[in-house]
C-alpha cells in the first residue's frame, strides 16, 4: 500500500502522454451540446413517464436503485483490503500478479465511484437545480444555487454518475464490447427518468461526468505506471497484468 502511494505520488515524467488528451476538448463539447439538446425533451419526458404505467417503466422503476454507490463501493473495499492484507510472499509469483491486479483494480474502482459521486454532489449544490417533484410549481428549469437538500439536488444526477462510472469500467476492463456496456449504461440511468426523480439532462450530465472523470483518472494512473498503462494512439489505457488471450 505504501508502495502504491508513493508511485501515485510521482509521476514519470518521461512518458509523453498528458492526462487530458486534445481529442477530451471535442469529447467535452459534445457532451455538452447532448445535455443542452436533452434539456429541451425535459418537460416531455416527465409528463410522458407520469402519464404512462407500462410494463416496462414499472420494470425501470424497480430496478433504478442499482445506480446507488453502496453496491460498488462496500464490494470494491473488502476486495482491496482483502488484497493488502494476504500473505503475497506464499503465493508465487502467479499469484502475486493476480493478487496485484485485484488489489490496483479494487482500488480504482472504490477511487472512481468514491470521488465521481463527491464530486457531483458537490455540482448539485452549486447548480441548485429543482428535481421533477418540483415540476407542476416551477416547470423543468428552475434554479436555486447553493441550495442543499432533495428537492434541489436534480443536477447531475447521483445514480447517473455512479452508472457512468462503472460503465467506463467496464469498458477499460473489456474494450471489446464497449458498446454494449453503452447501451446498458444508457438503459440503467434512463430509469431514473422513469422513477421521476432526475429530468434527462439530468442523466446525461451525470453520465457522462462519471464516464470522463473514470477515464481520466485511469490515465491519471498510467501516467504514474499504476494499475494502468498507455497504448500509444489510444485514449483509453490498458489495465496492468490482465490476461491477454493468446492469439491462435
Amino acid at each position: 500500500m505504501a508502495t502504491a502511494h508513493r508511485r501515485v505520488r510521482r509521476p514519470r515524467f518521461h512518458r509523453p502522454e498528458p492526462v487530458w488528451p486534445r481529442r477530451f476538448d471535442r469529447l467535452l463539447l459534445l457532451g455538452l451540446l447532448c445535455i443542452a439538446g436533452l434539456s429541451m425533451f425535459d418537460a416531455a419526458a416527465i409528463q410522458f413517464v407520469r402519464g404512462g404505467d407500462t410494463l416496462l417503466l414499472s420494470a425501470m422503476r424497480a430496478i433504478t436503485d442499482i445506480g446507488e454507490s453502496q453496491w460498488y463501493l462496500v464490494p470494491a473495499a473488502l476486495l482491496f483490503l482483502g488484497a493488502a492484507f494476504l500473505d503475497w510472499r506464499a503465493v508465487g509469483f502467479r499469484g502475486r500478479r493476480r493478487l496485484l491486479l485485484l488489489f490496483g483494480q479494487a482500488g480504482f474502482v472504490f477511487a472512481a465511484v468514491a470521488l465521481s459521486g463527491l464530486l457531483a454532489n458537490l455540482v448539485k449544490i452549486v447548480v441548485g437545480r429543482a428535481r421533477p417533484v418540483l415540476f407542476d410549481e416551477f416547470g423543468p428549469h428552475h434554479f436555486e444555487p447553493f441550495s442543499v437538500g432533495y428537492a434541489y439536488a436534480s443536477f447531475p444526477s447521483g445514480h447517473a454518475t455512479t452508472v457512468g462510472a462503472v460503465t467506463a469500467l467496464l469498458v477499460l476492463w473489456f474494450p471489446r464490447y464497449a458498446a454494449l456496456w453503452a447501451l446498458i449504461g444508457i438503459f440503467l440511468v434512463a430509469t431514473r427518468v422513469a422513477a421521476t426523480a432526475h429530468y434527462p439532462s439530468d442523466i446525461a450530465g451525470g453520465f457522462l461526468f462519471g464516464l470522463g472523470f473514470t477515464v481520466l483518472a485511469a490515465r491519471f494512473l498510467a501516467r504514474r505506471g499504476v494499475a494502468f498503462r498507455f497504448e500509444r494512439g489510444k485514449i483509453l489505457p490498458i489495465v496492468v497484468g490482465r490476461p491477454i488471450a493468446r492469439r491462435r
